[in-house]
């Protein structure tokens, strides 16, 4: 019996899993069960029901997508990328209001979506950090967006910096006040490096920290709380994400004030500026 396409393409994470499974090629029964972690009892009847709304069909022990359904996962694989980044992140997406978020800011969210990458069978856990951490520390250029006190950033930010690299970081308020607060010494010294430039954002929109390397885009939705999911945290390679991390970098930069070479004890924090004699 057919059902609303809709209903048969969201209302289940079997049957979407399953459905983005069988984009790439023909699968058996076997490899489903090995690849999404089920067994036939769970798994049989959802491909009997995508089968019946003519999304799969079967040929001798493999399924595979109907054309019908090759034109839809196609439209669906954003979607579903949008839905699980927003749940997987829940606490940061919340907490940005609508009023407060340019419209800029949303497209950009937008087009990050459209870059996430699609998990890796042959790559675990281990060799995705170890990945991103060469990334992080053989690029010529780092760009940092910080919304979230954690203390690696400053030890990256010198490192990178001292080494030479051009270092450019861009820090919310309530984390700029952290840092002046705990690591004055090492700002200052920062704050005389030519290749070294900082700036504060003043607005009520906080951003994802991302941290932009020549090959990667490291994006991040956390809020700062304990408890949150590692599952806040995207990597993204090649030109594409590159060129969208430049972009938002540079969006946001405009936002920010820069901060000049001077002792962090005299430093004004940007809505102070307007006070002062």
């Amino acid at each position: 019996m057919r059902s609303s396409l809709i209903t048969v393409l969201l209302s289940s994470e079997k049957r979407t899993d399953l459905l983005l499974f069988l984009k790439e090629k023909p699968r058996t029964i076997e490899e489903i069960n090995s690849e999404l972690d089920t067994n036939s009892v769970a798994i049989l009847p959802q491909l009997k029901r995508l089968k019946e709304n003519g999304l799969v069909v079967q040929e001798d022990r493999a399924y595979s997508l109907s054309l019908l359904g090759k034109i839809l996962v196609r439209r669906m694989e954003s979607l579903v990328k949008a839905f699980r980044l927003l749940e997987d992140n829940y606490d940061y997406w919340s907490g940005v209001k609508p009023g407060g978020a340019p419209l800029t800011f949303f497209k950009l969210m937008e087009e990050l979506m459209a870059l996430i990458p699609d998990s890796s069978q042959d790559e675990d856990a281990s060799s995705a950090y170890q990945k991103t951490t060469e990334a992080l520390y053989s690029s010529k250029q780092i760009l940092l967006i910080i919304s979230h006190y954690d203390l690696r950033y400053p030890g990256i930010c010198a490192e990178n910096a001292k080494k030479g690299l051009r270092v450019s970081i861009i820090l919310t308020q309530l984390v700029f006040e952290k840092f002046i607060e705990e690591f004055k010494g090492e700002l200052d010294t920062l704050l005389l490096l030519e290749n070294f430039e900082i700036y504060v954002l003043n607005e009520n929109i906080t951003p994802p920290t991302i941290a932009v390397t020549d090959t990667m885009v490291l994006t991040c939705f956390s809020t700062g709380k304990s408890y949150e999911s590692e599952n806040n945290t995207i990597a993204s390679f090649g030109e594409k994400a590159v060129n969208w991390g430049q972009e938002t970098f540079e969006y946001f930069r405009v936002l920010a004030k820069p901060l000049g070479p001077m002792p962090s004890n005299q430093l004004l924090l940007p809505d102070q500026r307007g006070d002062s004699k």
